[in-house]
């Protein structure tokens, strides 16, 4: 029983952070990425990982290096989308990765609340693309999300 608050203390004080970090920071918009269209739609019924907050899931066959998707408040239809090309590199090499807790085709899920370019190392927090640690300085390049009933679609 005492876990379980836990877990659900542990919930509040991310998503209030999620909040807060989003509230706070500055849109960086990086113009380095070449434009690839995106269409990307998401059936949440399929995709149920997306329901719960903090989840994230990596598909890769979208945007220059995959579309990032992460769960801010299902309940409020809040979700963001990010390219998982690393803003640091100017050739497209680097690519944040996430922790795997599933891999699906094409696609990859998490619960992690930060990413990581397995090329220059920089660490960015998914609840604001905001760059935490290493040489990148840049945000992630984001993408807008539409919500409506049990469906997502990441467009550009």
């Amino acid at each position: 029983m005492l876990t379980l608050k836990r877990i659900r203390i542990s919930k509040i004080i991310i998503i209030a952070l999620i909040l807060l970090s989003a509230v706070n920071c500055s849109k960086d918009q990086n113009t380095f990425l070449p434009y690839v269209r995106i269409n990307l739609p998401i059936p949440l019924g399929t995709n149920n990982h997306l329901t719960i907050p903090g989840n994230s899931i990596l598909f890769r066959n979208y945007g220059v290096k995959g579309v990032i998707v992460v769960c801010v408040n299902p309940e409020l239809n809040q979700y963001l989308a990010y390219d998982a090309c690393c803003p640091l590199e100017k050739d497209y090499s680097g690519t944040v990765e996430i922790e795997q807790v599933r891999i699906e085709p094409n696609k990859i899920l998490s619960t992690a609340f930060v990413g990581i370019c397995n090329k220059c190392g920089s660490e960015f927090l998914l609840a604001s693309g905001q760059p935490i640690k290493g040489p990148a300085t840049h945000y992630l390049q984001s993408y807008n999300v539409l919500t409506s009933y049990q469906y997502l679609t990441v467009t550009n």
